[in-house]
């Protein structure tokens, strides 16, 4: 896995801790050079939760500690394809709730937009 890509303009944070919860940007399968990676909804979303999971990793977090998630797709009908790519990230039930919106642009055309909240908590 690659470095997290870092945006070059200083407004916002990867990811932010506030007490027990940990908030995670937005991620999309963009590289550290803001190239898109992958050239299906299978692999951007794989490589976007490998973000994500890295992100998260980084804070002592895991996708069992995810509680939301919201997906944005530039196509829903790539709902099927981001939803199989998805599952391969978790171990099952309990699962976060999410909100998956179809979503007109995205950041270079990307397929997929993920941002979600943690919880670190006993």
């Amino acid at each position: 896995m690659t470095d997290l890509p870092i945006a070059k303009e200083p407004f916002y944070s990867t990811t932010r801790r506030a007490g027990d919860t940990l908030y995670l940007s937005g991620f999309g399968p963009v590289d550290p050079g803001m190239n898109v990676v992958g050239r299906d909804i299978t692999e951007q979303t794989r490589y976007t939760m490998q973000l994500m999971v890295q992100a998260m990793n980084k804070e002592g977090a895991t996708t069992a500690d995810l509680v939301r998630v919201n997906v944005f797709l530039l196509d829903m009908a790539d709902r099927d394809g981001f939803n199989r790519a998805y599952m391969e990230f978790f171990d099952g039930p309990p699962m976060p709730t999410r909100r998956l919106i179809g979503a007109g642009d995205l950041f270079k055309g990307i397929l997929v937009e993920i941002d979600g909240i943690a919880w670190l908590g006993d």
